[in-house]
């Protein structure tokens, strides 16, 4: 397996880019990428057997040519997007590893592919510090669905918003005039004991949000997926995750849940048959059981979304990383995580590989020894060497947009 190729010079582009795509031949395609004067310099056709973009850029105002830039790959299927793309079944890819590899790229460019071969696709942050906006260089905050323009299916894209879904969690915790810690304890039983504690004010403390509200907000989402309306036209969800300790967490999440939860209905059971007379005579014995059922459906839904994460015909996890010696170890132990919550693996982005040259600064040499060395300890890692490796070249220029999206999806989702 050939890894693209980057014929690069060292030269700064405009921060002002317009894009233009045309194609050479039934075989090879080419990409460019202009500054504001709308000039395009075509590319020599490369050999029948491999895909050909090239990016130029033209400085008006000091009339001063760059030189081409271009990306040779050759034709194969490399990461196995027929098998990805077939079928009208829904999936869920989740995209995820160590901060600043590159997965919002990786997962935006995705959904940009699976919206152009024709599946009506959405595309979730659940990373607190979410960068799709950036990515789409489009407004996608509010914590709503807002349609992506220019892929040619529908293309949805959803920033989770933690500040917004807080608030909501306050709300609730507070309507009917009662707390929401005071109407979990009732429910067990113990109303009387919140009443005599009432003076030292730990509702206010309790009913702030809990930690690891942004992995249940997660969740919450994922539960929605399985059961509204709103969410049926899509036949393809992709994930851009938070770094690995917060996506370890979420896909920890539902195990932890059901396990908590089956816990809390024990306990009030036990405390149920120790004061069901004093329920009785209260007429409060409905409501009671109205909390019990709340969370026994609660339970059932954390069983969903734990069964979701470990089917292997409908989920992935893609992992995603750089070719550094610290980024590969904690790929790797992020694999090992994930084979132990039996969440399926198949492929491995190794992102920002250098491209070869004919000519290396001292500089560009220590680092491409580097990454080959980093490389190397994949293929040696019992973790890794199994997945379907995928190299993605490092590019000069930064990925902003559905076209510059398309331009990088279609060299790494081959």
């Amino acid at each position: 397996m050939a890894p693209a190729t980057i014929i690069s010079s060292s030269s700064l582009l405009s921060p002002s880019l317009g894009y233009l795509f045309s194609a050479t031949n039934s075989r090879t395609g080419s990409v460019g990428f202009l500054a504001s004067a709308p000039k395009f310099h075509a590319p020599n056709p490369l050999t029948a057997t491999t895909t050909s973009i090239s990016l130029s850029t033209v400085r008006k105002t000091s009339r001063r040519l760059l030189q081409v830039r271009s990306v040779a790959a050759p034709v194969e299927d490399v990461a196995g997007f027929n098998d990805m793309v077939s079928g009208t079944q829904r999936k869920y890819y989740m995209l995820g590893g160590k901060g600043g590899v590159g997965k919002t790229s990786c997962a935006a460019s995705l959904a940009v592919k699976f919206a152009n071969s024709g599946h009506p696709t959405l595309v979730v942050s659940t990373d607190p510090a979410h960068s799709l906006s950036d990515s789409f260089a489009q407004d996608l905050t509010g914590g709503t669905l807002v349609q992506v323009e220019g892929p040619d299916c529908p293309l949805f894209a959803l920033e989770l918003n933690p500040e917004k879904a807080r608030e909501e969690f306050r709300t609730a915790s507070q309507q009917n005039g009662g707390t929401g810690v005071k109407d979990f304890m009732e429910g067990m039983g113990l109303g009387m004991l919140v009443d005599q504690l009432g003076e030292l004010k730990l509702g206010e403390l309790l009913d702030t949000p809990p930690p690891g509200l942004d992995e249940a907000i997660a969740i919450s989402k994922v539960i929605q997926f399985l059961e509204s309306e709103e969410y049926n036209m899509f036949t393809r969800i992709v994930f851009d995750t938070a770094p690995t300790g917060h996506t370890l967490r979420l896909l920890s999440l539902p195990d932890f849940l059901d396990a908590s939860i089956g816990k809390i209905l024990k306990l009030r059971q036990k405390i149920s048959s120790a004061t069901s007379a004093i329920k009785s005579v209260f007429g409060q014995e409905e409501n009671r059981q109205d909390a019990a059922d709340k969370l026994e459906k609660l339970r059932e839904r954390m069983i969903k979304v734990r069964e979701l994460f470990r089917d292997v015909d409908s989920t992935e996890f893609v992992i995603v990383t750089i070719p550094t010696v610290m980024a590969v170890s904690e790929s790797s132990r992020l694999r090992s995580s994930l084979e132990k919550e039996n969440v399926p693996v198949k492929r491995l982005i190794v992102n920002q590989i250098l491209p070869p040259s004919v000519s290396d600064c001292k500089f560009c040499a220590m680092k491409r020894k580097d990454q080959m060395r980093a490389l190397d300890m994949i293929q040696d890692d019992q973790e890794l060497s199994t997945l379907r490796l995928i190299k993605a070249p490092l590019v000069d220029v930064e990925i902003r947009g559905v076209p510059a999206l398309k331009f990088i999806g279609d060299i790494i989702w081959k």
